[in-house]
């Protein structure tokens, strides 16, 4: 007996040494996940789960799987993303960087303009951001840099063309009470490009680090694919980008909401328990889902404008490979601002009512940025121009009241000089010359286009551009090729005295 004994503790003392590490330095890794998602401990009850297949013709896309705990009293989030990452660049790597677009909102940054600072911080400045705990590589640790927006990741060794690692960020961050595209009040909290998310590679200029601008949408980025995991208390309604999976329910007043999205440039989503809730579909059968905390809003006539909007983009640039939008009440220092799948629509737009010109203006985004992505930091004129002037089709369908549309807009910046629309955002030292420069003029530059054109070829361009670089990057190269494609007409000097001349030429 006791030969046996001794041979159970000779045993035993292995599994304890070899459990932990005696005689080496101990190695910190990520904690191991349970396919997409982490363990959860028993008493778990699911509500319901979907599991959708991908579509069988999707490009091969990066993977984002995200676990995000929300503390919405203190408007706190601890994270963890895993990142799996193919270098498809061509050159090995010896980095990669991710920007990390809430640091914008940190102390000392300039998140918004000083002219706006008193819609964007209602009840005084705010500040948030994202802090980095740690990143691994396939869990060995990785040196990293955090500057601004921009987080460098340093690899051990070069990453080949066509290599795959899986690089795991673990963050906190804090959300600022803000009237902006990640923001917070007292019925809800909104997260537009919030996740630590891949920069753009380009073979000449390598990572873009381009730099955050308070100008416009300053955001450059591919498509990927996400499953994320978002837990928080349990009366707290989550909607985001993509499919809801999944919700459970668990015996510590505790709620886990899973999401898949694929081919996403983004990732975005809300939370509050106040949510009501309407829906339409329309005629190709996407579903508009529209969550407000505002009982006195005009729920049906929102979407009623909302459906009418998609059907008419659809009829003129092509379906929207998606099978629902969300909209969502939120608090913005602007009218609307767009993320792949969710719009988020300040309150005071909504409840003014009329035309609802900011919602529709996203809406329209949806083709024209998110499905087809662009450089949206050096290049704001091709999605802005493109959005704003489609919208104003469907606004003002009589030829007539879209000219006055027009006159009215040249009469109000035709003459300004400085409104260069090749320097990109880094050039808008204002809100107003943004607007005037990339949005404005922009879209009287698509107007003179239509109208040069025609209607029909006019149309034909805008639907075969959207066609060609779906769930791809476009720049003004790529759309001028397809103008001249299709119209048969030598566009060269047309472009160039709209893009590169601060002069606003003078409507057709």
């Amino acid at each position: 007996m006791r030969k046996y004994f001794m041979v159970f503790a000779i045993f035993l003392l292995v599994l304890i040494v070899s459990a932990c590490g005696c005689g080496g330095e101990e190695i910190v890794s990520p904690p191991e996940t349970n396919g997409f998602y982490y363990d959860y401990p028993p008493g778990v009850v699911e509500s319901y789960s979907y599991d959708p297949e991908p579509p069988a013709d999707i490009p091969e896309q990066d993977e984002h799987q995200v676990s995000l705990t929300i503390n919405p009293d203190e408007r706190t989030v601890s994270g963890r993303s895993h990142i799996t990452f193919t270098n498809r660049t061509g050159n090995a790597l010896e980095t990669i960087v991710l920007r990390v677009y809430l640091n914008a909102f940190r102390e000392g940054e300039q998140p918004v303009f000083p002219e706006l600072e008193w819609r964007a911080f209602p009840n005084g400045r705010d500040f948030g951001g994202i802090n980095i705990e740690d990143a691994y590589a396939d869990y060995e640790p990785l040196t990293f840099e955090l500057d601004g927006t921009i987080l460098t990741l340093t690899l051990d060794e070069p990453l080949g063309p066509y290599e795959t690692v899986r690089v795991f960020v673990i963050y906190n961050a804090d959300i600022p009470e803000i009237a902006h595209r990640t923001g917070a009040n007292e019925y809800v909290m909104w997260f537009g490009m919030f996740l630590p998310t891949l920069a753009v590679y380009n073979a000449e200029e390598g990572w873009n680090t381009d730099a955050h601008y308070p100008a416009g949408n300053p955001f450059y980025t591919e498509t990927a694919n996400y499953r994320v995991e978002i837990t928080t208390p349990s009366r707290y309604v989550v909607v985001g980008t993509g499919v809801r999976t999944e919700e459970l329910i668990t015996d510590t007043d505790t709620r886990i909401t899973r999401f898949t999205a694929y081919r996403a440039r983004d990732f975005a989503f809300a939370l509050s328990p106040y949510f009501l809730t309407a829906q339409t579909t329309t005629e190709s059968g996407v579903d508009i889902h529209f969550y407000y905390h505002n009982g006195e809003l005009d729920a049906d006539e929102i979407l009623h404008t909302a459906r009418r909007a998609m059907e008419y983009f659809e009829e003129r640039i092509g379906v929207l490979p998606f099978g629902h939008v969300t909209i969502v009440e939120t608090e913005l220092m602007q009218d609307s601002v767009s993320f792949s799948q969710v719009v988020f629509v300040d309150s005071w737009h909504l409840f003014r009512g009329g035309q609802y010109w900011g919602l529709v203006h996203a809406l329209a985004n949806q083709w024209l940025a998110s499905v087809v992505g662009t450089n949206r930091v050096a290049e704001p004129w091709l999605t802005n121009g493109l959005t704003r002037f489609v919208q104003a089709g469907f606004f003002y369908p009589d030829e007539t009241a879209l000219r006055g549309r027009m006159e009215r807009d040249y009469a109000s910046i035709n003459e300004r000089t400085t409104l260069v629309l090749a320097n990109g955002l880094g050039a808008s030292q204002s809100w107003e010359h943004y607007v005037f420069a990339h949005g404005r003029k922009a879209m009287l530059m698509i107007y003179a286009l239509h109208e040069r054109v025609g209607e029909e070829v006019f149309w034909q361009i805008i639907a075969e551009y959207y066609r060609r670089h779906a769930f791809e990057i476009a720049g003004t190269e790529d759309f001028a090729n397809i103008v001249e494609e299709i119209s048969g007409q030598s566009m060269e000097n047309f472009f160039s005295r709209w893009i590169n001349e601060g002069i606003v030429p003078g409507l057709p």
